[in-house]
């Protein structure tokens, strides 16, 4: 094996030495905390009892203001079945408004106060940390919402749905 051979491999193994003794850093890529709400019709069943499958989109612009901060976090939407909303990371209380206009300008408004604990949450010491929440308790007006149930308490990066949203529907 000439000298050439013998610097490339060489360099090899050190490249692989290397490259082996970094840290690996676990940090989830999909790191978004974020609150998901799903959109529902409030029909009821021959026993009083809400049907919890009766999925709807909204066809009526949307827009999602947080109180107290006075901030518009989803603006003029449509055509919507579910919308991803922020959380704050230090308040206990989120008091979240739902507005509603319809095509021939009418609207309806609905609040939502979600009570909730905020934890810190490390993935692994190298990763930044974020603010988890756990939902204690959920309440609302009742201008267009019929019910409000919390699907899952849990406020993370897991996507999963964390409320049902049951509007009621003219029938």
């Amino acid at each position: 094996m000439n000298n050439k051979g013998i610097s490339r491999s060489l360099l090899s193994l050190i490249l692989g030495v290397t490259l082996c003794a970094c840290e690996s850093v676990s940090c989830p890529l999909n790191n978004k905390v974020e609150s998901i709400y799903g959109f529902y019709a409030a029909i009821y069943d021959e026993y009083g009892e809400l049907v919890t499958d009766q999925g709807i989109s909204i066809g009526d612009t949307l827009t999602v203001t947080l109180l107290g901060a006075d901030s518009i976090i989803a603006n003029r939407l449509t055509n919507q079945s579910e919308v991803k909303l922020p959380v704050s990371f230090y308040e206990d209380i989120d008091a979240v408004e739902f507005t509603l206009r319809d095509t021939v300008n009418r609207v309806g408004r609905d609040t939502l106060w979600i009570h909730k604990r905020n934890t810190h949450h490390w993935d692994d010491p190298s990763c930044p940390v974020h603010m988890w929440h756990e939902v204690l308790d959920i309440h609302s007006t009742h201008n267009l919402i019929d019910t409000v149930l919390v699907k899952n308490p849990q406020i993370n990066y897991d996507g999963l749905e964390n409320f049902q949203i049951y509007f009621r529907i003219a029938q």
